[in-house]
């Protein structure tokens, strides 16, 4: 009898365990999904300044033997219309396919107060989650390991023709 106690106190105190973690959740508004990269829109620090994602513009290209995107992106409201590329101070080229990229991807910070820059072909995580005809939606981390300019979030940006 004294077992059977035992027991079934047990298994109720695992029963209420089991209960209340899954009960938890995460209030946060800043929503991640699995791969790590926000779904917020594409912000971060671009020499010394806050940026955040304004617009951009992309073109279809070859890079190193992959069908590519090269995506640009600005803090102000451009987009194909805007004619060069100086007003676009971060420039992302990855794989032209859905998926999850850390390898083919390169990201560059301009300096938009000189003509500094810092290219990266590693520490990057591109996941393109849609392609239609003239709109390219993904997200994106990345950061330089040399100095505080990182990017992470959602974008949504128009491809040229």
């Amino acid at each position: 009898m004294i077992n059977n106690k035992f027991a079934v106190k047990n298994l109720s105190f695992l029963f209420l365990l089991f209960t209340l973690l899954l009960s938890c959740s995460d209030s946060s508004d800043d929503k991640v999904k699995e791969d790590g990269i926000s779904n917020n829109p594409l912000s971060g620090e671009l020499y010394d300044s806050n940026f955040t994602i304004g617009g951009g513009k992309g073109a279809l290209a070859n890079v190193f033997g992959v069908d590519s995107f090269e995506l640009y992106f600005t803090s102000q409201n451009l987009g194909c219309e805007t004619l060069g590329f100086s007003d676009f101070p971060i420039t992302l080229i990855a794989p032209r396919q859905i998926g999850v990229f850390t390898n083919d991807v390169y990201l560059t910070f301009n300096d938009p107060n000189s003509s500094d820059f810092i290219s990266l072909s590693s520490g990057i995580t591109v996941e393109i989650l849609s392609i239609a005809d003239n709109l390219v939606i993904g997200k994106v981390k990345g950061a330089s390991s040399s100095t505080d300019n990182f990017i992470e979030g959602k974008f949504e940006i128009p491809i040229c023709q």
